[in-house]
């Protein structure tokens, strides 16, 4: 499928082309779709999805998963979403407190480079920041299979809902954009546009954080992506959110397109 930019990621010093982003985003659909597909079960799909079969999902072009993955989400809401992975959350919050007791303030990095021909880093930086702002949820999900729910909260945090990495269940946190303390991602001044954060808990304990770094080089945009984990998660899943990282910011970046293109 055409697409109006050009996306070149670099994974760990190692180039990846889209085909091998779109391929691994494609892999997490399906098995979102059949995670979903089983958890709700057949007579909940069909009242959902009255239009479309499960089979036919599995094998539709990866354009369609999208688009029906995030209807599926936007159907059930934040109240079916909570009650669909209520024994993972729970699971997940109690093994992310594990392993921020066992790394004792150490963390690991998951980082990746974005660049994109003819793009402000300004100008994406301020769409994306309308998107968290504005509170434009279905837009948010679309962008990876394994985001469940993204909303603003009263208070101005972000809540998530995700499968971070190669972990094999979803997790619930908070990210405070006006709380970088317990960051250990350092900042790089050949990005001046930061957005960053950190990730809690309801009761205040960190977990990990963001810092997400942007600058306009050679006609272009440059992002150092980085997500924050404690030191204890295995290097299996820092290697994997490289993926979910590049799937994500690569979506968009081409929603962002009509606004942060120069040329």
């Amino acid at each position: 499928m055409a697409e109006p930019i050009e996306i070149r990621a670099d994974l760990g010093g190692r180039r990846i082309t889209r085909d091998q982003v779109r391929a691994w985003e494609s892999r997490r659909a399906g098995a979102v779709l059949r995670k979903l597909a089983s958890r709700l079960g057949e007579r909940a799909v069909a009242e959902l999805l009255p239009d479309r079969t499960m089979a036919e999902l599995l094998d539709a072009p990866l354009s369609g998963q999208r688009v029906t993955l995030t209807d599926l989400k936007v159907r059930l809401g934040h109240a079916g979403i909570y009650a669909l992975l209520e024994r993972d959350l729970v699971m997940s919050e109690r093994m992310a407190r594990v392993g921020m007791a066992m790394s004792r303030g150490r963390t690991k990095h998951s980082v990746i480079r974005l660049e994109v021909p003819g793009y402000s880093a300004e100008r994406f930086a301020a769409w994306f920041e309308n998107l968290v702002v504005d509170n434009r949820e279905a837009e948010m999900v679309d962008a990876c299979p394994d985001h469940y729910l993204l909303r603003g909260l009263p208070d101005g945090r972000q809540e998530v809902v995700e499968t971070t990495g190669g972990s094999p269940m979803p997790t619930r946190f908070l990210v405070d954009y006006t709380t970088t303390d317990a960051l250990t991602v350092p900042v790089d001044p050949r990005y001046p546009i930061q957005i960053a954060g950190q990730a809690v808990l309801d009761d205040g304990v960190v977990i990990g954080g963001v810092r997400h770094q942007f600058g306009d080089r050679g006609g272009a945009v440059n992002a150092l992506l980085t997500v924050q984990f404690p030191a204890s998660l295995p290097g299996r899943f820092i290697r994997q959110h490289r993926w979910h990282l590049a799937a994500e910011f690569s979506n968009w970046l081409i929603a962002a397109a009509p606004v942060a293109a120069t040329v």
